[in-house]
């Protein structure tokens, strides 16, 4: 549900295209949300045949029409009957923590191997977002518009879950070379 009602944000703030959606899913929306091409276009034909957004067909040289999208007053209800409803805590499903839960089967070496594998991706996320911070966000907090606040406190939190994974890998990582050799037996 929580994808629809953040593509129903997206052309609430701005009629767009589908295309216009994805591309701020990959550039605004992606450290809190992920969302392939198909399942935001899928979202879309749902979303229409729900009647809580509808598109206009807008012609365009020598390609073919676009639609952009808008909501309509029934997709701001629904929106506002989702959002007035508390949010379950997310469960996350990571296959890292899998393979520490299973690490003495697969080896201590080839889980630290992992471990360096998923920093990189980690350290390669994290400057992401901090170039994004920058180039974005250059004013204080307290001199943006309320809208850009809120988004804003959203990329804090990825530049946060990001920053706090990299403190549980580093810590992990200590763990596991300290012990790397001893022979000491599991823990159970």
């Amino acid at each position: 549900m929580s994808l629809r009602m953040l593509i129903l944000a997206i052309v609430e703030a701005e009629p767009s295209t589908g295309y216009a959606i994805t591309k701020e899913f990959d550039a605004v929306a992606g450290y809190f949300w992920r969302a392939s091409h198909q399942q935001v276009y899928r979202e879309l034909a749902a979303l229409t045949e729900e009647g809580w957004v509808r598109f206009k067909d807008v012609a365009q040289a020598g390609r073919p029409d676009k639609k952009v999208y808008a909501i309509t007053a029934a997709g701001r209800r629904a929106f506002a009957q989702w959002f007035s409803q508390p949010q379950e805590t997310p469960r996350v499903n990571d296959p890292l923590m899998v393979k520490f839960f299973a690490g003495e089967l697969g080896g201590i070496d080839a889980l630290l191997e992992q471990l360096a594998a998923a920093k990189q991706a980690r350290l390669a996320r994290l400057a992401q977002l901090e170039s994004i911070e920058r180039e974005h966000y250059p004013e204080r907090v307290a001199a943006m518009p309320r809208w850009k606040q809120l988004v804003y406190l959203t990329l804090r939190w990825g530049l946060a879950r990001e920053r706090a994974w990299l403190q549980w890998a580093e810590e992990s990582e200590k763990v596991l070379l300290a012990r790397a050799g001893s022979g000491a037996p599991r823990v159970s």
